[in-house]
């Protein structure tokens, strides 16, 4: 009896964590990504971790979409993408994922958190201009499933499945309304080529892979290096999370290195970004080949395009619940609680600042550094 609730607890965590990771894929797809070559990055994802026995395992994080796009020019931002990933291949085959967090200070790397969590709130909020309905039902459900699921140990889990299923049945039963791809792509931004075709041997299946061909600038390398920092930072913490909900470790590098491969052919055909997150699987029986099985059926259900296909019953806005309690909540909270109880709290208040007015990642981490080493060269600090 006990094996046959495993195997149920087991399933429905796969199941869930597949459920919540639609939203952000379709939220990426508005952001001006495509959706079906993020399905090699599942699987190479679920492969990675077979290999090097990763608790952790990967998927589309509304954080990093988020970053990746900040410019509206998709050859920008595929290119910042694919220099990323090779930047953090090159660092995670040297083990330098611990390196850069020990130079950069527990300090810095929790300012940078916090002022993600705040983009990502601030995310959350601007969804309240596009379909206000729809994004204030997502936040309240949210907000009150994270507070009554408090001690119960899939408490993201079943926040963002309530935060996104009750706004959706409101959405297709209430207010009888589809959605509409074209009309979530941002303004100013590519209309997508999007085909919900699944035969992989038909022309028009391969309509959604358009190889894009990489450029360098300015812009691309800040991006490149925000993208890449803000993978350090949450390579760091949501694996570490996962890993203390599995009761196991996790090794940064390892995840890192099947992060950043994921990412190249994903981002080749105008994918999306996928990283670590703070998964349900973990609190499944057998966490890591529960982590794996998530990544290989949905990589297959994204490459199958029916990713796509139910993002027509899925609102955009209505990840918006769980966007603002993993930015607000989980991200900025803690980070900004753990900075204010340090030793050094402003190189840290610095970091946020910066992160969250300019937006990037790695431009508040330099300068939180910057401050760091500043301060105790002048023996302020």
């Amino acid at each position: 009896m006990e094996f046959i609730n495993d195997i149920i607890l087991f399933v429905f965590a796969i199941v869930a964590v597949i459920i919540n990771g639609v939203p952000p894929l379709i939220y990426a797809e508005s952001r001006g990504f495509a959706i079906k070559p993020a399905g090699f990055a599942f699987l190479i994802g679920g492969l990675g971790n077979t290999f090097l026995g990763s608790v952790t395992p990967i998927s589309a994080q509304a954080e990093t979409i988020t970053v990746a796009s900040i410019s509206k020019n998709l050859r920008n931002n595929i290119s910042s993408l694919l220099l990323a990933a090779l930047l953090m291949t090159g660092v995670a085959l040297f083990g330098g994922i611990n390196w850069i967090a020990n130079f950069a200070g527990d300090t810095v790397i929790w300012g940078m958190m916090s002022g993600i969590g705040l983009i990502l709130a601030g995310v959350s909020w601007d969804m309240l201009g596009q379909e206000k309905r729809i994004t204030l039902i997502s936040i309240i459900t949210a907000v009150a499933a994270y507070t009554f699921f408090i001690d119960n140990p899939n408490r993201v889990v079943w926040t963002i499945f309530i935060s996104v299923l009750t706004p959706t049945i409101d959405y297709l039963f209430f207010q009888r309304r589809r959605v509409n791809v074209d009309n979530t792509i941002e303004e100013g931004r590519e209309p997508l080529q999007l085909s919900n075709e699944w035969r992989f041997w038909k022309k028009l299946y391969w309509q959604e892979f358009r190889l894009i061909k990489p450029t360098i600038n300015a812009t691309v390398i800040m991006g490149a290096l925000s993208i890449s920092m803000l993978n350090v930072g949450a390579n760091i913490s949501f694996g570490t999370i996962t890993a203390d909900i599995a009761g196991t470790t996790q090794n940064f590098d390892h995840l890192t290195l099947v992060n950043a491969l994921s990412n190249i052919p994903s981002a080749i055909f105008g994918g999306p970004p996928i990283e670590a997150i703070i998964s349900g699987t973990a609190a499944a029986p057998w966490p890591i080949l529960s982590g794996i099985v998530f990544m290989l059926v949905m990589g297959f259900l994204v490459l199958l395009g029916l990713v796509g296909r139910v993002g027509r019953y899925i609102p955009a806005q209505s990840i918006a619940g769980f966007l603002l309690v993993i930015g607000f909540l989980l991200t900025f909270v803690p980070n900004l609680s753990a900075v204010a109880n340090s030793d050094q709290p402003l190189d840290g208040f610095v970091a946020m600042g910066v992160t969250t007015w300019s937006k990037n990642p790695f431009l508040g981490m330099v300068v939180g550094i910057t401050m760091r080493y500043l301060g105790l060269f002048s023996g302020l600090m």
